[in-house]
């Protein structure tokens, strides 16, 4: 129950009409009661020997008219009420699921993998519809005439309506007794399925590495073992099913002798008439053949709640805080960070590996301290840089400051004011990143580049296509800025997929700019234009980058060297030289690479 509550509570609004639904059903099923009743009355007759007269018999006729006609009815809309409102919800469910995700920290998911989460928003949330569409409203269809064919009976004679419903009663152990077995296997089951499907993701995303490396075997070996896995789970599922159902089955095929005992004994004793007996041997099959397909309703509900329990796990993860009083935009674009410390957060299932001397622990590890005590100061207008080893915690500092997550401790302000004080639309007006990884959309080029602002103009999407050096291969494409895009960009240089990048950053026109990496993957022409774009871009704006190639940011107006979480040195990068610390080590190696020949 606590389930179905949590359940319902999801489909927010449309709760009611999928309750509306399931009453549909017991309406339809208490409706075929009527036909049953009449059938019932009229067997009675013909066994006491009453002469069927034309009004009976008209009668009768009248009632299964009635009967066939509410069950038209009352089926429909139950299939138009609750079928429509379990798919809207279900629809509304997977959005607000998608909103969600969008509100919590970025590495709140811990290493759930992209197949997980996909088939979150589609397989687990199937279930749940599947059950709001069949299993639940089958609920109330089942029982329906047994519950009428009681309540009827029990007005003539109690005990003999006591011996039908007895084995109904009976079965309500076996059934908890299997939800009890279904319930573990059912999370087992989902979890496994998930697994799958990242495998199956894996497998299509590195399809041109297997084929170089000749490990597509290897690699279906892994998608087939997740399958077999998967399977293996299904066979047990059905195997632990087959025991309660064959009891269900026996309780309710000793229903029939204990209903013929008693009857007799009632017979025997003149408690009741011979009429009713013989009408209530001759229903009494179609009262237990529905109660016993709630077995695989029950099937159908632990497989929802398992998807239920992994919606939860995602839902129950606190979102970012927005303030209630949001404090005014910042009307100066500094960016500081104060005493930041971050760890990444340790979920459920996962052990934190700090404090337990493996060298390994890397930055991304649940619990590791990512960022210890960080202070630097990016002032307006001006170039910092963030560099250090791998691993060192510089890609976290950008996440903080566009507020993928918060810190643990300290605070990040922007023109003094603490980032999570300012309101989501307001702090998205006032960052833009250009990422290493870029992710184009589907859609034509100039949609792509209007992403950062909806409702861009032509000439807006233009100027912003020239400022990253774009616009003249985008006029060179046979469609020009209405090309439609492949997948991520596919048919596009990394250089140029770069660029479109940097001109979505520039037509959203914000004062702080964050690069993470933007040209660590270019060849030198490229990589010449995207500098042109990143010169533009960041010109007159408050710009924090983070670079592997030194030399790229030698021009920095400061250089924030970062090694293991900590600030170790700042400063100009002749002054870092001079210095001859973790900088200036970092420039040797760098300056060692430029003469390494093959």
């Amino acid at each position: 129950m606590k389930q179905l509550k949590t359940m319902f509570t999801l489909l927010g609004p449309a709760r009611k009409a999928v309750i509306g639904g399931v009453i549909l059903r017991l309406v339809q099923s208490l409706a075929l009661g009527i036909s049953f009743g009449s059938a019932m009355n009229l067997v009675a007759k013909i066994i006491e020997g009453t002469q069927i007269s034309p009004e009976i018999a008209t009668r009768t006729a009248i009632a299964c008219a009635v009967s066939l006609l509410v069950q038209l009815i009352a089926g429909w809309a139950a299939a138009r009420l609750s079928w429509l409102a379990s798919y809207r919800a279900v629809a509304n469910m997977r959005l607000e699921l998608l909103r969600h995700l969008r509100q919590i920290p970025v590495n709140a998911l811990g290493n759930r993998s992209r197949g997980d989460v996909a088939a979150l928003l589609s397989t687990d949330l199937q279930l749940i519809e599947d059950f709001l569409t069949e299993g639940l409203p089958r609920l109330g269809q089942a029982l329906g005439i047994p519950l009428l064919v009681v309540v009827a009976v029990g007005i003539n004679d109690p005990i003999l309506a006591a011996a039908i419903a007895l084995p109904i009663f009976a079965m309500i152990p076996v059934m908890s007794w299997s939800s009890k077995r279904l319930a573990a296997l059912a999370d087992r089951r989902q979890a496994a399925q998930a697994n799958a499907a990242a495998r199956m993701i894996d497998l299509v995303t590195a399809m041109p590495a297997l084929r170089v490396y000749s490990t597509r075997e290897r690699t279906e070996q892994w998608y087939s073992r997740a399958l077999e896995e998967f399977r293996s789970i299904s066979v047990e599922m059905v195997h632990r099913l087959i025991v309660p159902s064959t009891l269900a089955g026996l309780i309710l095929t000793l229903g029939i002798p204990l209903v013929a005992v008693t009857s007799g004994w009632a017979v025997a004793t003149s408690a009741t008439s011979i009429a009713l007996v013989g009408v209530v041997l001759v229903v009494v099959l179609s009262v237990y053949q529905p109660v016993q397909g709630l077995l695989s309703t029950n099937e159908s509900w632990q497989m929802a709640q398992a998807a239920l329990r992994r919606v939860q796990d995602v839902t129950d993860i606190e979102q970012l805080p927005e303030p209630e009083q949001p404090a005014r935009t910042p009307q100066l674009f500094d960016v500081e960070l104060r005493a930041v410390d971050y760890a990444y957060p340790v979920r459920d299932n996962e052990v934190s590996a700090q404090g337990t001397g493996d060298s390994s622990v890397t930055e991304r590890e649940p619990g590791h301290l990512a960022l210890r005590g960080v202070n630097f100061h990016a002032r307006a207008g001006e170039m910092t840089a963030i560099v250090g080893p791998s691993g060192s915690g510089k890609s976290t500092v950008l996440s903080l400051i566009s507020r993928f997550d918060d810190p643990s401790s300290g605070s990040i302000c922007i023109g003094g004011v603490d980032l999570k004080d300012i309101a989501a639309a307001d702090r998205s007006d006032l960052v833009t990143v250009v990422f290493q990884d870029v992710h184009l959309f589907p859609g034509t080029i100039a949609d792509n580049i209007a992403a950062a602002k909806p409702g861009a103009s032509r000439s807006e999407i233009e100027r912003a296509a020239r400022t990253a050096c774009a616009h003249e291969f985008i006029s060179s494409l046979p469609d020009g800025y209405d090309t439609v895009l492949g997948e991520d960009g596919a048919g596009l240089s990394g250089g140029q997929r770069q660029r479109l990048s940097i001109a979505r950053a520039a037509v959203k026109d914000a004062p702080i700019v964050l690069l993470d990496e933007a040209t660590s993957a270019l060849d030198p022409v490229n990589e010449a234009a995207v500098h042109r774009g990143i010169q533009a871009l960041c010109k007159g704006r408050t710009t924090v980058v983070v670079a592997h190639k030194l030399a790229t940011i030698a021009a920095a107006d400061r250089i924030v060297v970062l090694d293991d979480g900590r600030v170790v040195e700042s400063g100009r990068h002749k002054e870092l030289l001079v210095h001859e610390g973790v900088y200036s080590r970092l420039w040797a190696k760098a300056a060692q690479l430029e003469d390494w020949a093959l």
